[in-house]
């Protein structure tokens, strides 16, 4: 009998302690909890699974000032390599490397030898690491290509002017020697320059050669068949090591005076790049209005950079559609049609800023900052991302200032580790925010919700890849846009309010969603969140986001 007691007890306990577990467990998963803003909703917050496909969040790279892994103040190749699983867990999805290769310059826009990384960044070895540790993370790697003009130091321009010279007094080229007599673009007189163009005198000579840029960067006769066989040999090179696309600077200029063969050199690129890898991916420069980057999209690369998305034009759809409290919203629903129309059957780059102008991110307004970052993340295409915003970065190369403004160290806050020196041209070293490793530790912090933003991104490929349609846009209260997405069957709806002080109730049942299954709050602190009301409508609060299903 009193064995039986025993057992009695001891299945009692069981019973108990099973029904406290499934007591906890109910508790973890529901949405009972209630604030001011209504019940909590759950969110998934684990990591997807990536698509393999060109549909990417790129992460713009100037490794000088990124992380310096040999503590010489230089950014480097081992250093990327260092912060990969940063880089990832942020989501992003492919990297964009500006260039890499041997220069003399810090930019190294000026390539001295596109066979050789610099060495202040590294030997090709490293590259070769960085290529394989990327794609262990799924993450793809782009290089900034210039392809338009070397430096002068290249042995290309030193051979091409050799040969150059010998056909201006009537010797005879060698076989080595053929076609490299105009494989610059030279002018015998300066009566011969075609007007539009800048050219220099070679030192010391009576010829001139094309120089659009600088003195120091000679730019190649784009007609010449070897010029063509040399760049093949250079796309081949790299994709072969397993990089996996190419950012192509300035194209506009690869002739100034013809947007037109500008395009056909690009088509030509194009094909050289896809008959070895189909998959590899191209992204042109052509900073100029939305009709003519439509006419580059003509050449077949797969994008070129939204322009006019980005905070240096003045009539931006992200940045402009805050303005007058909201009020301005159809020009951020104008952005997200344009920007698919622009690139057709392509794959839009929307933008917010990169290496060439100011950063959009301000010191006055962290959560403003954030909204517009949110804006972004909810276009359709390739999201590009400039280092250092997801910390708030901020710096203006306007006026006075040099490019080097926006291209200073991110400060990583690990006690100076890895930290870069700040360039020597540099005039403003704004940091008006904590660094990266205390950011990571603030739920509320610029660098967390950039995190959310791409998560909720990289959950949803309809946000990327999606038609759009319109669901509702109050033209009345100024702050809702409703719009959604569907793609290979799947649909989502976007519900936006671009109030930065006021509450907006949304019935998103009516329009056929049931669930929300992602949530942006620009400011999280005071328990600000997006939360289900009685009648089953969502109350979001002011700069936020939620994404139905």
């Amino acid at each position: 009998m009193e064995q039986l007691k025993d057992n009695m007890k001891a299945i009692k306990k069981i019973f108990l302690v099973m029904a406290l577990v499934l007591t906890g467990l109910s508790i973890g998963c529901t949405d009972s909890k209630s604030g001011k803003y209504g019940k909590h909703i759950d969110e998934n917050l684990t990591a997807p699974t990536i698509i393999d496909d060109n549909y990417r969040n790129y992460y713009e790279i100037f490794v000088r000032s990124f992380y310096d892994s040999d503590g010489n103040g230089i950014g480097d190749l081992q250093g990327v390599i260092q912060k990969l699983d940063y880089i990832q867990d942020l989501g992003f999805t492919g990297i964009w490397l500006m260039p890499i290769n041997s220069s003399g310059s810090y930019h190294k826009y000026d390539v001295k030898d596109y066979y050789e990384i610099d060495k202040s960044y590294g030997t090709m070895d490293d590259l070769e690491e960085l290529i394989t540790e990327c794609h262990k993370r799924d993450i793809k790697l782009i290089l900034d290509l210039v392809i338009n003009h070397s430096a002068l130091n290249n042995k290309w321009f030193t051979k091409s002017k050799s040969a150059h010279e010998k056909v201006m007094v009537g010797l005879k080229l060698t076989e080595d020697e053929q076609g490299w007599d105009d494989f610059y673009c030279f002018y015998d007189s300066k009566s011969e320059i075609p007007i539009g163009k800048t050219c220099q005198q070679v030192a010391g000579k009576t010829y001139y050669y094309e120089c659009n840029f600088s003195s120091n960067m000679p730019e190649f006769n784009l007609d010449n068949e070897l010029v063509h066989e040399e760049f093949k040999k250079l796309i081949k090179f790299y994709l072969d090591k397993g990089i996996d696309g190419f950012r192509l600077d300035a194209v506009k200029y690869y002739y100034v005076e013809s947007h037109k063969k500008s395009v056909e050199f690009l088509s030509k690129f194009n094909s050289w790049v896809k008959e070895i890898n189909p998959k590899a991916y191209i992204v042109g420069e052509c900073w100029d209005s939305e009709e003519i980057i439509k006419q580059y999209y003509e050449s077949g690369c797969d994008s070129f950079f939204n322009f006019t998305t980005s905070a240096n034009n003045s009539s931006s759809g992200v940045l402009n559609s805050l303005n007058q409290e909201g009020r301005m919203l159809n020009r951020y629903y104008d952005a997200l049609v344009n920007n698919v129309t622009m690139a057709g059957d392509y794959i839009p780059a929307p933008f917010l800023d990169n290496h060439d102008m100011p950063r959009y991110t301000s010191s006055a307004s962290p959560n403003k900052s954030k909204f517009q970052y949110a804006l972004l993340s909810m276009m359709n295409g390739s999201t590009f991302t400039y280092y250092g915003d997801e910390v708030g970065m901020v710096g203006s190369n306007g006026g006075n200032r040099p490019d080097e403004n926006v291209r200073i160290p991110i400060y990583w806050g690990e006690g100076g580790i890895g930290d870069c020196n700040t360039l020597s041209a540099a005039t403003e070293n704004d940091y008006p925010y904590a660094p990266v490793k205390d950011q990571m530790e603030d739920e509320n912090s610029i660098y967390s919700f950039y995190k959310k933003c791409l998560l909720i991104r990289n959950q949803n490929p309809e946000i990327a890849r999606g038609t759009i349609t319109l669901v509702e846009m109050d033209r009345d209260e100024k702050k809702l846009l409703f719009i959604a997405k569907e793609y290979s069957g799947s649909k989502i709806g976007i519900i936006i309010n671009f109030s930065p002080t006021e509450n907006l109730n949304v019935d998103y049942l009516s329009a056929g969603f049931t669930q929300v299954v992602g949530q942006l709050v620009a400011d999280t602190k005071d328990d600000k969140y997006i939360g289900l009301q009685k009648d089953k409508s969502i109350l979001l609060p002011p700069y936020s986001i939620a994404v139905v299903k």
